[in-house]
Parts: C-alpha cells; structure tokens; sequence
C-alpha cells in the first residue's frame, strides 16, 4: 500500500502539476491540495478497493467500491457527484487496469470538471 501511495504522489506531481500545488502521505491515504483550495484524499488500502474523495466546498465528488449501490451497472464502483445522495454510474475508470492508471483517470476527470467551473 505505502508504494502504492508514492506512485500516487509522482504522478500527481509528475502529470498534474497544473491541477495540484501540495501533496501529504498519510499512514492511510494520500492527501492533494488542487489549484482552487479544494483537496483530494486517495485510500486504496487493497487491490479493488478504493476511494477517490474530492471535497470542493460543500461538494463533493467521489468514486468508490463501497458495496452500497447495488442497482448501479458499474457495481461496486460508483460516484458521488456533488453530493452523498446523488449516486451515479462510474463512467470514470475501468475494470482490470492498474491503480495508477485509474488514479490518472480520476485526476484527469478533476482536471476536466476545474476547467468547467
């Protein structure tokens, strides 16, 4: 898990610089603080399950494997979008493909909806 955590902060800020001014390792997570003040925290404690949280003032964004949202078509994961109550298909990552790949997935998918707002 902790390698995993460093791989997360290269790529943070290896690839998204322009999206991430300041990152934090935690014994359980990756903490990044974004451009406008917002942050991301990363838990990815094993293999398949995860957490992507994004708080942007009294937003939030997260995608997750909790096993909540059993009608969802992209069960376990799924998303936060905006808030807890409004759960939404993963559209996001992919199955089978590594951690960090899906970790620059979400950072690209950050870095799209910052542009927007």
């Amino acid at each position: 898990m902790f390698r995993r955590y460093l791989s997360f902060l290269k790529i943070a800020k290896d690839e998204f610089s322009d999206t991430v001014v300041d990152a934090e390792l935690h014994a359980d997570r990756v903490r990044l603080i974004l451009i406008d003040g917002s942050w991301i925290d990363v838990r990815y404690p094993v293999e398949n399950k995860f957490s992507f949280h994004w708080q942007r003032d009294d937003k939030i964004y997260r995608i997750d494997t909790a096993p909540h949202h059993k009608g969802i078509r992209s069960f376990p994961r799924h998303i936060h979008f905006g808030s807890e109550d409004n759960v939404i298909e993963d559209s996001v990552l992919e199955e089978n493909v590594s951690a960090e790949e899906n970790f620059r997935r979400f950072m690209e998918w950050v870095r799209g909806l910052l542009r927007r707002n």
